[in-house]
């Protein structure tokens, strides 16, 4: 996986603590995107690390965390060596508390953040109520009991007594592209997208094919990389098409991407066309799907193999892993796996566990 190095950044004297929210399974991908972007030197992983979560100290500039493409969201940790959340209204730390949230705010616009919420085990509590109401007479933000712009939460630490605060730095999740005006029910998740992008390689001159490109994802994060020989995204649905476009457009690229209706089990190109294909293979989830998918799936490893050069890679995402893992055996003349990358991302009903799976063409 290449490493696109930035240039020195300038640090700050106290190093400050934030959780890292994260597709489960992206560990690697989020710390080589850290890396780069904060120099290995300037972030270290903290005393603890979970599922789904990655806790750093970071000294430099906050901007840099503001622009993360590998995670769901960046929160600052403010801690407090108090009983009980009670303490937390004194004036001292009361303070402390919006003077965060202050900084955060004023990272961005004028009126990006209209709403705020704040959870907490006892969220309903009197302490937390009086809480509520002066966050929202500070900041003149409105109480929400969902979904908030300002995204609060207070606990026990991990490890160690006292109490957290957690403040997201963004008005909306990382991964919650702006550029996302036209959304699908079969939309791909952005950070994962990145991922896969990544794990194929990028590089300036590629040439790079979307296979099911639906509403664009995997193109835009492959664009937000740079520009290739060649980046082109194949879909049968027009809606599809049409919905790549609205969003291609939002994310402001007019130029270097082909969009083609068609079929990705036949596809009107020639062989050895592209060096990187990539899919987000369906699922068989969706409502009223009623796609053949052991066609489907070998149809797309038998296309790509046609497509892609020898040595070209073909990056899948599937939830149907031993369907895929079946065809493989089908195609072990064409196909090595190098890689495969177990997730678990967030569903509308829960939580699906997909893998994605580098291969290479033979």
């Amino acid at each position: 996986m290449p490493r696109r190095r930035t240039s020195p950044t300038v640090r700050s004297e106290t190093a400050r603590d934030y959780e890292i929210e994260l597709v489960a399974g992206l560990d690697r991908f989020v710390d080589d995107e850290l890396s780069n972007r904060l120099g290995r030197q300037g972030y270290r992983v903290g005393a603890y690390s979970r599922d789904g979560r990655i806790f750093v100290k970071y000294s430099g500039p906050v901007e840099p965390l503001l622009n993360l493409r590998s995670v769901v969201a960046v929160h600052l940790v403010e801690r407090f060596d108090v009983p009980r959340p009670k303490a937390l209204l004194g004036h001292q730390y009361l303070t402390r508390i919006l003077a965060a949230i202050r900084g955060i705010i004023s990272r961005h616009r004028s009126g990006s953040f209209k709403t705020f919420r704040l959870s907490a085990a006892g969220a309903d509590s009197s302490t937390f109520q009086r809480l509520r109401s002066e966050i929202g007479t500070a900041t003149r933000l409105k109480d929400q009991s969902d979904e908030g712009h300002l995204q609060l939460a207070i606990r026990r630490p991990p490890s160690g007594t006292g109490w957290e605060v957690l403040i997201r730095l963004t008005p909306m999740p990382l991964s919650a592209r702006p550029w996302r005006v036209c959304n699908r029910t079969d939309a791909l998740n952005a950070t994962v997208a990145h991922a896969m992008v990544m794990l194929a390689g990028p590089r300036d001159g590629e040439r790079f094919l979307n296979l099911g490109c639906g509403s664009g994802t995997l193109l835009i994060e492959r664009m937000a990389v740079g520009p290739g020989a060649s980046i082109v995204g194949v879909d049968i649905d027009l809606e599809a098409l049409s919905c790549t476009g609205r969003n291609l457009e939002a994310a402001g690229i007019s130029t270097g991407v082909d969009l083609v209706h068609g079929d990705m089990q036949k596809i009107p190109m020639p062989s050895e066309s592209f060096d990187t294909v990539v899919a987000d293979l369906p699922y068989g989830m969706v409502k009223g799907t009623d796609v053949d998918l052991d066609k489907l799936y070998a149809g797309a490893l038998s296309e790509a193999a046609r497509l892609v050069v020898p040595g070209g890679a073909f990056v899948v995402l599937t939830a149907r892993r031993q369907l895929l893992e079946d065809t493989l055996e089908r195609f072990a003349d064409r196909w090595e796996r190098t890689a495969e990358v177990p997730l678990s991302v967030s569903f509308s009903r829960g939580y699906i566990k997909p893998s994605v799976y580098m291969l290479r063409r033979v």
